[in-house]
């Protein structure tokens, strides 16, 4: 009899540690804090449902927004704001000169004489208003600039966020298996004692028990160094709890037919084509300042005289034109080229956005297949494991292959899970990428 209660609890314990995984697996929905779903249809669709996993939209746009990053290109729309306002000043100033002399004559004596002249430069041919046009233009393009960094902020703490999430996952799937491991061991123990296994078995339960342990203790590693990196860039971000009991359902992924929708929709609204379009417009405003450059601005001068201690008293009004010469006519080549620069840019970053948009959506479809295909390995590494386990304790197999059996279950289950979270980070940055979350705010104080 006691060699049947020893048989007993080791057949129920290599069945938990066969089956602990599907057995989690089956109650994610419920016990997950994350158990909601999101179904990507069209980009209007999905602006409605906010990815469950992530942080709220509140505490990441206050995070977003204490960036120093972030901080650091806001600051360049005041710039703007007051390169603005001294272009639209332009960059002449009213001189004045004053001359005093002393005329002596043998007729008539002396006299004080003395001269005093006002002049400025003035823009004319529309440059006036051309510079405006700059000025307001460079708020846009900072704005654009803003923009740009807002999203790639977004983007940099949604990869930073899913890290942490696959790192704890993992560290919870081998914490429960050295749970299950010590209890396994603790009852092979108690066998060896009473005779009933052989020795060598119990060495190999206790290297295996072993190995989980300094598995255990690298996954912690890595959820730490997770977590501190996010906790040192996002201080007032609330992380994700310790231990995640589940993983998030796995919301639906468009089909071909929807993917020029998401497409056009990333395109139509992506800040670094607007900075790349808004750049080109400033080059052109540039070259059209120049072109008015070519004729250099006139300066008018007030002249007031007084001669012969005021007998003589002469006001005058003059004005002094440069004569253009080939700088002038370079630095307008030189607007032209700077324009066709910006203008190929722009064609390079429409391209870059296309392409980085379709090579997304096809990641996201790929994804949820790789991710479904995971699966039912895992569920197959798991059937597997039972099956080796049954036949260990018939005395089919060796107690080594029922190791390797569960160590492979274990493998298949991470890699079921990291796809998992896999498919679920791209179907996220897809809604950043779309501006369906975590949208842009303007950088105006």
């Amino acid at each position: 009899m006691k060699g049947t209660h020893g048989n007993q609890i080791h057949i129920t314990l290599l069945a938990a540690l066969a089956l602990l995984p599907a057995a989690s697996c089956a109650q994610a929905p419920r016990l997950s804090p994350f158990s909601a779903t999101a179904t990507i249809a069209t980009p209007a669709s999905s602006a409605s449902r906010y990815p469950a996993e992530l942080p709220s939209e509140t505490a990441v746009r206050d995070a977003l927004a204490q960036l120093p990053e972030l901080l650091a290109v806001r600051a360049g729309i005041d710039y703007s704001t007051a390169e603005r306002q001294r272009l639209q000043s332009g960059p002449y100033e009213w001189s004045v000169r004053g001359e005093t002399a002393q005329r002596r004559t043998r007729i008539d004596g002396n006299f004080h004489e003395y001269e005093i002249t006002i002049d400025r430069p003035v823009r004319w041919f529309g440059k006036s208003r051309k510079d405006g046009e700059l000025g307001q233009q460079a708020i846009v393009v900072a704005d654009a600039a803003y923009a740009d960094a807002w999203h790639e902020a977004g983007r940099t703490l949604l990869a930073a966020w899913f890290e942490l999430l696959r790192e704890e996952r993992a560290a919870l799937r081998v914490s429960e298996q050295v749970t299950l491991s010590g209890q396994f061991l603790a009852s092979m123990q108690k066998r060896v004692h009473a005779g009933d296994t052989p020795k060598m078995e119990l060495l190999l339960a206790q290297t295996e028990h072993q190995r989980l342990i300094a598995a255990q203790q690298q996954a912690e590693q890595r959820v730490n160094l997770a977590r501190i990196a996010l906790e040192q860039k996002y201080p007032n971000l609330p992380l994700p709890p310790v231990s995640v009991s589940a993983v998030p359902l796995l919301p639906d992924i468009p089909g071909d037919e929807e993917n020029i929708d998401w497409v056009a929709h990333i395109i139509a609204d992506n800040h670094e084509l607007e900075q790349a379009q808004a750049q080109v417009r400033q080059k052109q405003l540039l070259a059209e300042r120049s072109a008015l450059e070519r004729m250099p601005d006139p300066t008018v001068a007030l002249r007031y005289t007084s001669e012969r201690s005021g007998e003589d008293r002469i006001i005058g009004v003059g004005v002094s034109i440069p004569l253009p010469g080939e700088a002038r006519r370079a630095g307008y080549a030189g607007a032209l080229a700077q324009l066709d620069q910006a203008r190929q840019e722009e064609t390079r970053v429409r391209n870059k956005v296309e392409r980085e948009a379709r090579q997304l959506l096809a990641q996201v479809i790929a994804t949820k297949k790789i991710a479904a295909t995971q699966a039912q390995i895992r569920d197959q590494a798991q059937s597997n494991a039972a099956l080796v386990m049954k036949a260990y304790t018939l005395g089919e197999s060796a107690f080594a292959d029922t190791l390797l059996a569960n160590r492979q279950a274990l493998e298949a289950t991470q890699a079921a899970e990291t796809a998992h979270l896999d498919a679920l980070e791209l179907h996220a940055r897809l809604l950043v990428d779309a501006h369906q979350i975590w949208s842009f705010e303007s950088g105006r104080k």
